[in-house]
């Protein structure tokens, strides 16, 4: 299995609506500044209490952890996928997705490296982020980048005490065509993402259960199971010694 194949394969696909759905949950900077389509500072007032909220709730939080729900609704096929687990997040760029159904699979990343592992098939996948073209989606996870330079930001709907944020990313960027966070009006906490990719596929993850006290940094680093095949997509091995079993809880 190859995440190298297409630019929306099924691996890439999903690392990238991991880490851009994290991101945009528990980094402030995501949305800085709400900017029109001409780069402008957005006049609404609406839009830019909705993007102080966020900025003001984040703005504290060092560390994140959560239960999710997640369910994607393919373009072409009736039957929605769906998926749950736990998350895990610890600025400027650690976080984990821990699934645990239908399937148990990881995605680890310490900031510089990200990791995949199927349990069912022991299959551990290694991408050297700075390496990979999903890079320019997700350096501002590094403290790199400005996304108000990348997303023109507007207002959704208003639903049972949410309110939609749209990001829509400008030219060149080809993972995605759209993020929105709904957000709690009455505390800026983001409560669900909602990613649409190039092939009109939608993903929308769903936070309960939040908490943000102190992780372990531990937890986000990983080191491939006994017998566990893997696939090193890095310019060259890092030499890690295969471990014991799947990481540890942050």
């Amino acid at each position: 299995m190859s995440i190298a194949a297409t630019p929306m394969n099924p691996i890439r696909r999903t690392l990238t609506i991991a880490a851009l759905a994290l991101a945009a949950l528990v980094t402030s900077t995501v949305i800085g500044a709400a900017t029109s389509t001409n780069g402008a500072r957005a006049a609404d007032p609406t839009l830019d209490k909705t993007v102080g909220a966020i900025e003001a709730f984040y703005a504290k939080i060092g560390d994140f952890k959560a239960d999710f729900q997640q369910e994607v609704k393919r373009a072409h096929i009736a039957r929605p996928l769906k998926k749950s687990g736990y998350v895990y997040f610890s600025k400027p760029g650690k976080m984990r997705w821990d699934y645990t159904q239908p399937d148990k699979v990881y995605y680890v990343s310490d900031g510089d490296v990200l990791w995949s592992y199927e349990v069912a098939t022991k299959q551990a996948i290694k991408m050297g982020i700075k390496d990979s073209d999903l890079y320019d989606s997700l350096k501002f996870l590094f403290g790199q980048g400005d996304l108000r330079a990348s997303f023109d930001a507007k207002l959704g709907p208003s639903k049972d005490g949410l309110q939609a944020l749209v990001l829509v990313p400008r030219a060149g960027q080809q993972n995605y065509k759209s993020l929105t966070l709904w957000v709690k009006l009455d505390t800026g906490e983001v409560a669900r993402t909602e990613l649409v990719d190039p092939l009109d596929n939608i993903s929308t993850i769903t936070f309960s259960g939040a908490s943000y006290g102190k992780l372990k940094p531990e937890g986000f680093q990983f080191k491939p199971p006994k017998g566990a095949t893997i696939q090193d997509l890095t310019k060259a091995l890092d030499g890690m010694a295969p471990g014991e079993g799947p990481p540890k809880t942050p």
